[in-house]
């Protein structure tokens, strides 16, 4: 998928509170000016049902999963609700995929996470197959398909997105999809981030232009900045104990974090694993401070190279409107077209 030239934009994410709620926190936010609505998925709303309630109620705007686990589905049914959400948005949706985590798959959905490259790779490569309409016979390591066929057709081609953390699913990215996911990426290390996928794609033969950037933006509006840090730590500090995030938090400097969160996690130590959010971290997993620090840091990620910002509220349904309100029309101005990947050039600061 090429991009055409476009200024970085805004987005949103859902859900937030109940179903009952998502087209109209989704229409409150593109009446501020935010052009996409992205679903996440952990144990609350599906996002697929969520896309197809907000493209009925929203018609004309571009709808994405950032992410569905892929192994929680088979692909399968991956490719039949990417195929009707296409028709439904009139080819605007985005299949972004992701590993998950070992709790979310092994524990709660009963099924394998291992191999993750191999993984990833394969549900790549035979959901291409799928969405193509091709008949589908497909013997991997990790997928086995024999004889399928989708019932319909999407718009056009439904763009594959993966939600990527560490060096070697970056490059996968690169070399395989249209764009990536980031989660809890701080400025300062988008260069380090997205030069793996610039270099997976190359090693493809790709122009990495072509991949569109997109990041989850966590936003704790709080005049005290500590409490909105423990806010984090609380809500987040899980994440910081999974193998991903926490591999990707020793690769991009938070070597001290990454250990005390994995050793005092493998003791069942609770306290161990939140006294090792330092604030250093809470400040790198989200966006917490003032209305006029919120605007700037948003403003950052997209000048160190991300396309779509897609902001998520951390408040009360009640206070969610407020957040958006405040992050609104920050990206102004901005002219930085020459695209993804290769705007990410800057240096880490010191």
């Amino acid at each position: 998928m090429k991009r055409t030239e476009k200024n970085v934009r805004l987005g949103m994410t859902l859900p937030i509170g109940g179903a009952d709620g998502a087209v109209s926190m989704a229409r409150a936010a593109v009446e501020r000016g935010y052009e996409e609505i992205w679903m996440a998925e952990v144990n609350g709303g599906d996002s697929y049902a969520l896309c197809a309630a907000v493209a009925q109620g929203l018609p004309g705007v571009r709808l994405g999963t950032a992410v569905v686990p892929a192994q929680t589905r088979t692909p399968m049914m991956h490719a039949m609700a990417a195929m009707t959400l296409s028709q439904l948005t009139n080819g605007n949706f985005i299949l972004g995929m992701g590993l998950s985590s070992p709790n979310i798959v092994r524990d709660w959905a009963g099924q394998p996470y291992e191999r993750p490259l191999t993984t990833m790779r394969e549900h790549v490569e035979v959901l291409r197959q799928m969405l193509s309409g091709q008949k589908t016979n497909y013997e991997g390591k990790t997928l086995s398909v024999n004889g399928f066929r989708l019932g319909g057709k999407p718009v056009g081609e439904v763009p594959i997105y993966l939600g990527a953390l560490n060096p070697g699913m970056l490059r996968l990215t690169g070399a395989l999809c249209d764009g990536v996911c980031l989660n809890m990426v701080p400025e300062f290390a988008l260069p380090q981030v997205l030069a793996e996928v610039r270099a997976g794609a190359e090693e493809a033969g790709r122009d990495p232009a072509a991949i569109e950037v997109v990041a989850r933006l966590h936003v704790v509006r709080a005049d005290d900045p500590a409490m909105g840090r423990n806010l984090i730590r609380t809500v987040f500090g899980a994440y910081a104990a999974t193998p991903g995030y926490n591999k990707c938090f020793e690769w991009i400097g938070f070597d001290e974090e990454a250990r005390q969160i994995r050793e005092s996690f493998a003791r069942g130590d609770r306290a161990g694993v939140a006294a090792g959010v330092s604030d250093r971290l809470c400040d790198a997993m989200a966006i917490v401070g003032t209305k006029e620090t919120v605007r700037s840091r948003v403003r950052a990620y997209a000048e160190a190279g991300i396309d779509v910002c897609i902001v998520n509220p951390i408040a009360d349904v009640s206070g969610v409107t407020a957040v958006l309100d405040d992050i609104a029309g920050c990206l102004d101005g901005l002219d930085l077209r020459s695209g993804g990947v290769l705007r990410a050039t800057a240096e880490r600061p010191a």
